[in-house]
């Protein structure tokens, strides 16, 4: 088996925390994305430091992150937390953290993993804080003390051993601050009112304090100290939706940016194509030939992912019995046939199969210019998966989508001829391709499936219009699941259309697409070729191409099969 790679591994903790606070707060509507859980289209986030993932950290390190989001999920009242929120962003911070480290002392004995993981969490990012150099300035200091304070009495744990002596004039100094209330913060932690008047005290305490600090650590010059720049990287982002979405009691939402309704420039070029259609029958056979190679070089056991599929897929249906068997239980009501004629054989009764693959699945494969450099273990990704889902019993098509040109086609000609109109729309001509209809089987489609390996077929993708194009043909499929996978290593892009629109205006529709046939029950995944997509697909898998297609990749992709993933995030 292939070692599962950083991102890959990455990935699979996110997977493992949501998973984590879905039980933890019996909500199934918990998923993740990239690098934070939400819940629904609502992000679940705080202000607090030691929980902002980064780019350094370690899988291990992150389930602290997703058992404290669930934790305040649980244990914080949103609006009486809304409401108190202070304006001041230095009080804001404060208070938000305070709440935060209330809710994770709430995590029972119980729960002695989820105890471990958050003391985890926060020593790393102590230690982080303290190794980066932020505690060398006067202001970095005291921030990091007063946590270090609330953290420890609260939690009866010790602070940083590396960092106790440093802390320790600072901590004599805001003693007078801090006052008796860390001894009414330790004594409510299970009273969110009374616990909340007395943070909101102490956050408004520590924000006089920085804001008497700043001036004095500033220079003459319009250049902030780095001990200020360091000190606003704490500071919650206006334009961050955990901050708006706390600030007015609520979460913003993934898709909340502004844009403008979708339009479609010229319609006219269009086309819906058979790809076996598009390349000569000699070179289809011969790259027919070449993806064969291919596949058998892989040496994949088919039977086996052929059983693993169907007893992922299959799903129980009414109990029916076939009577008149030749074998099989004894029908005790045709026992009287024996006696009248002992030759009968047909005595017997069989249950019908309790258990039945009622699933049509898509592939969606980006077929823009990039993906040119993966058309190789993509065509044995595809061809192999569709054939076994097949041969388990699925219904699979096999889909894709591009432009007709580069940069524009004639809409985009048309649209400078009219002067250039604002906020036209699409302006390239879109090619949506049928590699593998329901209709076909493998075997049928075989040839086709091998028009993948013809490279100047590539050129820009229309992401979301696919999509919905895609889940049409699915959903008017006789099955009782309707599963889609897009396979891309980027995000939209048709270079014409970002011009003329702005460079997130594919993505915005593509998110509005998800969002729509996802509430018809489609279940949608994004499969990134050597990235997470979870910025756009709320279900993602991670494909490593480089090293061909690996057993990692099968088992991720058979789990994704189960039933039940299409209630996350709903």
């Amino acid at each position: 088996m292939t070692t599962a790679t950083p991102l890959r591994r990455l990935h699979r903790a996110h997977e493992l925390g949501a998973a984590v606070a879905r039980a933890l707060t019996d909500d199934p509507s918990i998923h993740h994305r990239q690098q934070t859980l939400y819940r629904g289209e609502q992000r679940l986030a705080s202000l607090a430091p030691h929980i902002r993932p980064d780019a350094h950290d370690q899988a291990h390190s992150l389930r602290g992150v997703a058992d404290s989001l669930a934790l305040r999920r649980l244990h914080t009242r949103r609006a009486l937390h809304a409401n108190r929120l202070p304006e001041e962003p230095v009080a804001r911070l404060f208070f938000d953290w305070l709440e935060l480290l209330r809710t994770e002392t709430l995590a029972g004995s119980q729960w002695p993993g989820v105890r471990q993981n958050l003391r985890t969490r926060f020593e790393r990012w102590s230690a982080g804080y303290h190794h980066h150099g932020h505690t060398r300035s006067e202001l970095g200091l005291l921030v990091y003390t007063v946590a270090q304070m609330v953290w420890s009495r609260l939690n009866g744990w010790p602070v940083l051993e590396e960092t106790e002596d440093l802390i320790e004039s600072t901590r004599a100094g805001i003693a007078p601050l801090m006052g008796g209330l860390l001894q009414t913060l330790k004594r409510s932690v299970a009273d969110q009112d009374r616990y909340g008047l007395a943070a909101l005290e102490l956050a408004e305490r520590i924000g006089l304090t920085i804001k008497e600090l700043r001036p004095a650590t500033s220079r003459p010059s319009n250049a902030e100290t780095p001990e200020l720049q360091d000190f606003a990287l704490l500071l919650p982002d206006s334009n961050d939706p955990s901050d708006g979405g706390l600030r007015h009691g609520q979460e913003r939402t993934a898709q909340d940016a502004q844009h403008s309704p979708y339009r479609i420039f010229d319609r006219s070029g269009d086309k819906e194509e058979q790809m076996a259609d598009l390349v000569r029958a000699p070179l289809l056979r011969q790259l027919r030939e070449q993806l064969d190679q291919n596949i058998a070089a892989y040496g994949l056991p088919l039977p086996r992912l052929v059983a693993r599929m169907r007893k992922m897929l299959r799903q129980p249906v009414r109990e029916q019995w076939q009577y008149g068997q030749t074998d099989g239980l004894v029908d005790g009501r045709r026992l009287a046939q024996l006696i009248c004629s002992p030759q009968e054989r047909r005595l017997f009764k069989q249950v019908d199969e309790p258990l039945r693959n009622q699933c049509a699945v898509t592939f969606l494969l980006d077929c823009s210019g990039s993906m040119k450099d993966q058309a190789q273990t993509l065509a044995v990704m595809v061809d192999v998966l569709a054939r076994a889902l097949e041969r388990s019993g699925a219904q699979t098509e096999v889909l894709g989508f591009s432009t007709q040109t580069w940069n524009g086609g004639r809409p985009y000609r048309r649209w400078l001829a009219r002067g250039k109109p604002a906020q036209p729309g699409r302006l390239n001509e879109t090619s949506h391709r049928i590699f593998k209809a329901a209709s076909s089987t493998w075997r049928q489609a075989r040839p086709a499936i091998a028009a993948l390996l013809k490279q100047d077929l590539y050129r820009e993708g229309v992401d979301g219009e696919a999509l919905a194009w895609a889940c049409q043909r699915s959903l008017a499929l006789t099955a009782k699941r309707h599963l889609v996978y897009v396979i891309s290593d980027a995000s939209p892009m048709d270079s014409a259309t970002a011009l003329a629109n702005g460079p997130d205006y594919l993505d915005q529709h593509l998110l509005q697409v998800l969002r729509v046939y996802e509430r018809q029950g489609v279940e949608i995944t994004g499969i990134g070729l050597g990235l997470d997509l979870g910025a756009l697909y709320r279900h993602t898998l991670v494909a490593h191409m480089e090293k061909g297609l690996d057993q990692q990749f099968l088992d991720d992709f058979i789990a994704s099969l189960a039933p039940g993933r299409a209630r996350h995030g709903r």
